[in-house]
């Protein structure tokens, strides 16, 4: 099981469950549907306490692109890449060290409070950069366990050898 990242929203003085577009595009969620969701923060109760037993398996995303023609300067001048809301779920939370296997080796990373890579990404971005409009960083769980993510830049001009 994949653990996500969700965010409450009250509205009129009850709480909802905001889930990221990519979890529910993956899902094909519908509005009205049920969903299951673990709490693993106090107060301490069995989970079985909350649901039955047999709980249904979901595919897991284990893969993101990331267009980065919406942040291109922020990228290729200030050598941070940005990561929208609805991706973030998909990494630590913000200040949490991970690390990301690329071309030019292993950087530990985090995502910032405003929702960007810059710790040990200035080598990648002079190695891969600049980069265009049209290239999309792929990025691909490795290890969930242990934080560790591989990051690839798909680039829209050039031809893939795969």
């Amino acid at each position: 099981m994949r653990l996500i990242h969700v965010k409450l929203e009250k509205i009129r003085n009850s709480l909802f469950v905001k889930i990221p577009d990519l979890i529910s595009e993956a899902l094909h969620l519908k509005e009205g549907e049920e969903i299951e969701i673990s709490i693993h923060s106090e107060p301490s109760f069995a989970q079985g306490e909350l649901w039955e037993d047999e709980l249904e398996k979901t595919e897991d995303i284990n893969e993101i692109y990331l267009s980065i023609s919406e942040d291109l300067h922020t990228l290729n001048m200030y050598n941070r890449i940005y990561i929208p809301e609805k991706y973030r779920f998909f990494f630590p939370p913000a200040n949490t060290d991970f690390y990301l296997i690329t071309n030019i080796g292993q950087i530990k990373t985090h995502i910032t409070a405003s929702g960007y890579f810059t710790k040990g990404v200035r080598s990648w971005v002079e190695i891969n950069g600049p980069l265009e409009p049209t290239d999309k960083i792929h990025v691909t769980m490795i290890d969930d366990n242990r934080n560790v993510y591989e990051m690839n830049v798909d680039s829209g001009n050039k031809i893939s050898n795969n």
